[in-house]
């Protein structure tokens, strides 16, 4: 049976996703849809709009068979280890044969060059990234600039696709393909929107808009669900109506969490020993530390701190997930790999994600999971921990403490976002009361 896979956030879901299960069961025939879906924290370092549950719920209404979760150390880390910890998840379920994004240049092969020349990248071109970002450039605009210097003749169309945020996430997709050896084959959609990063609503294609345009609808509108009526699907307009008081979650609501645990490690460590402390978190280098430690006094809001200290060489959202590394301990370490990825390494993707937590399903595919051999599958909270300890593939490999670690900090974190988001006496269910939502 032909089964596609999909590493998404829906952010909330939306028209354009639909749009994409729809068409990969048109253009595939696809018999199975499993997604791998970010939890309560999502890559730009920041809280989903709404928690993991009512987001399974909306994609199993429109069109998913299986979400599982991606475990927070990976749905709240940079592309390359975002697109890592999607692949591998799926390649260990075992019965995923093909995998789906979108992109905006809308050509595989453009993609598959431009990550082959990445992944083969020379010495001095590895080394001509270090020393941009050094100097004060980003790391995309550092890796463009090398681009340019030691790739002249695949620059431009390279230099193009470095330019999109969808590109460049389909180009991370296939560095890790072949840096875990997957036999899942890719191929791309067309994004519908007008990009990613456009929060300007009114300015739709066929009512296509950005999950951030939606999330800005909210922030904006004062009524906002009317508004977004329109760009969503009737499913995931249902479920937002009747869940208000679980919508809308942003990260100034962890202000006060961040702030303490700044202060904390300030107070407890001084400015020297403060500096050691922070760049042990991942994303967090030497010199952002001394500018966390510098403007600490000026702390107000998340997204007022991240404001302060963003730079030429620090953009926007890598601040914001280096503040979320610290307010959720993910550390350099965390990981089972070693950091910075190498793409000369094979990573078996048990190494990389070592269970399959599964949020929902259509009950008409259970027997699916049965095909489930090379990872541990979570359907029970409760269960998860003896499972770990008791299951011989995750003995074998040395494997079991890691399994662990991940796991409570996929727990942490929920609790975490669970305590913020109450309101109104309405929350996301509890991780142990939480059961498989099945449709």
């Amino acid at each position: 049976m032909n089964t596609t896979g999909i590493i998404a956030e829906y952010n909330p879901f939306h028209n354009g996703h639909l749009y994409q299960i729809e068409t990969i069961r048109r253009e595939t025939g696809a018999c199975n849809i499993v997604v791998v879906m970010s939890g309560c924290f999502v890559q730009r370092g920041t809280p989903a709009f709404t928690d993991k549950y009512l987001r399974t719920a909306m994609a199993l209404k429109s069109g998913a068979d299986f979400v599982f979760e991606l475990p927070v150390i990976y749905s709240s880390a940079s592309a390359g280890l975002f697109a890592l910890g999607g692949v591998s998840l799926l390649d260990s379920l075992g019965f995923v044969d093909s995998i789906c994004f979108g992109s905006e240049c809308n050509n595989i092969n453009i993609l598959k060059k431009a990550a082959d020349i990445l992944n083969n990248g020379s010495s001095r071109f590895n080394s001509s990234i270090k020393a941009l970002v050094k100097s004060g450039f980003s790391y995309p605009a550092a890796q463009q600039m090398a681009a340019e210097k030691h790739f002249p003749d695949a620059s431009s169309g390279l230099c193009r696709v470095l330019e999109n945020p969808n590109d460049i996430l389909a180009i991370e997709y296939l560095k890790a393909l072949k840096l875990t050896g997957s036999q899942i084959v890719p191929f791309t959609i067309k994004r519908c929107d007008n990009g990613y990063n456009n929060k300007d609503y009114t300015d739709n294609q066929d009512n296509f808009i950005s999950a951030a345009a939606i999330r800005n609808l909210f922030s904006t509108k004062d009524n906002p669900l009317n508004a977004v009526s329109a760009f969503v699907p009737v499913s995931t307009y249902n479920i937002l109506s009747q869940n208000t008081g679980r919508i809308n979650i942003n990260e100034d609501m962890f202000s006060d969490m961040l702030y303490y645990k700044l202060r904390s490690i300030i107070n407890t460590y001084g400015t020297a020993g403060s500096i050691s402390c922070l760049t042990k978190f991942l994303d967090v280098s030497g010199a952002l530390s001394g500018r966390i430690i510098k403007n600490a006094s000026n702390f107000n809001t998340f997204t007022e701190f991240a404001r302060i200290l963003k730079t030429k060489q620090y953009t926007y959202s890598r601040i914001c997930r280096s503040l979320l590394h610290i307010l959720l301990d993910i550390y350099t370490d965390c990981y089972n790999t070693g950091l910075p990825l190498s793409a000369r390494s094979h990573i078996p993707p048990l190494q990389v994600t070592p269970y399959a937590r599964l949020l929902g399903m259509n009950r008409n595919k259970s027997h699916m999971l049965k095909n489930i051999k090379n990872t541990v599958l979570i359907t029970k909270t409760a269960d998860a921990i003896r499972s770990f300890k008791n299951n011989s593939l995750l003995i074998s490999h040395g494997l079991v403490d890691f399994a662990i670690r991940t796991f409570e900090k996929d727990i942490f974190a929920s609790d975490l976002y669970r305590r913020v988001s109450k309101r109104n006496n309405s929350t996301c269910p509890d991780e142990y009361r939480a059961g498989v939502i099945i449709i």
